[in-house]
């Protein structure tokens, strides 16, 4: 449970860290061409210009989860001295439950896009601030298509779950686990609680996804059925046709 806790502690602490070095770097560079420009002035101007920048969060995003799939790695192969893939529960699943697995994945997300119809957010989440053109749009859900599930499902499913499995057991491991997937999400939807509340259920979800098939695989092929169809009602509606860009 100790090694647990330290990990999750490095994930939350790695992430504002990569954000700040990367910062600091586009600063360097401004600084650079602007000499007579302050410091803390020109943090200010980059901040400004890239906190909602899908093009600077993207692959700001992608490194971050190359790190924590890499300190997983070492803990799990270096440290444990144990095979990756089958610690994480990386198993073989059959094709027709892969299929259900991406089926039920599209039909929860359309079972909450309905609820998020019925009981919209108050504010614009500032995740959807991100969409600032179609191109910006587009790199976006790329990434919640490639990178997401299966990154996430190897965090969330293969190891914390696994690891709470084994010490709690499966009712507090699905649970526990799916509400942490759900919480890490917080800020890209405040202040939307009901839409917070709905992401918890939906990694309880993907967690039960893991609990009764035993692979992580299940869980991955329900994330991204999820996300696959939570893209195509965002790229066939209004508010994407609205935004600017060459389509």
């Amino acid at each position: 449970m100790r090694e647990l806790f330290l990990f999750l502690l490095v994930a939350v602490a790695l992430f504002p860290l990569i954000q700040v070095a990367a910062i600091n770097v586009l600063v360097f560079l401004e600084r650079m061409h602007q000499p007579q420009i302050t410091w803390p002035t020109l943090i200010e101007q980059v901040v400004e210009r890239h906190q909602y920048n899908a093009f600077f969060a993207v692959p700001l995003q992608l490194a971050y989860y190359i790190l924590l799939i890499g300190l997983l790695y070492l803990l799990i192969t270096v440290f444990h001295r144990l095979p990756f893939g089958r610690s994480l529960r990386l198993l073989p699943l059959p094709i027709s439950q892969l299929a259900q697995g991406l089926a039920a994945g599209a039909l929860l997300a359309l079972l909450v896009n309905f609820l998020n119809v019925i009981f919209p957010p108050v504010v614009t989440p500032a995740f959807e601030r991100l969409f600032s053109s179609q191109a910006a749009a587009l790199l976006v859900i790329t990434a919640s298509l490639l990178m997401a599930p299966l990154v996430e499902e190897i965090i969330f499913r293969g190891y914390i779950y696994t690891v709470l499995e084994r010490i709690w057991g499966v009712a507090p491991a699905v649970l526990l686990s799916g509400v942490l997937f759900g919480s890490i999400h917080f800020p890209q939807l405040w202040p939307g609680y009901f839409q917070m509340f709905l992401l918890c259920v939906v990694g309880v979800v993907f967690s039960l996804a893991r609990a009764r098939t035993g692979t992580t695989l299940a869980s991955i092929a329900l994330h991204f059925g999820y996300n696959a169809i939570i893209s195509l009602l965002f790229l066939f509606s209004e508010t994407f046709s609205d935004l600017p860009g060459p389509f």
